[in-house]
């Protein structure tokens, strides 16, 4: 039917705090890059 995942996917086990703020960081400031994206078409 077609694919589950997502190519080059990964899981992250937060372990400590210091990977809680970066993975935070990430996620909370990832869709203001979007424009920037290779795949972005509008």
């Amino acid at each position: 039917m077609g694919k589950l995942w997502q190519r080059n996917y990964y899981e992250h086990i937060i372990r400590d705090d210091k990977s809680y703020q970066h993975i935070s960081k990430y996620i909370l400031n990832n869709p203001a890059k979007w424009k920037e994206d290779k795949f972005f078409k509008y």
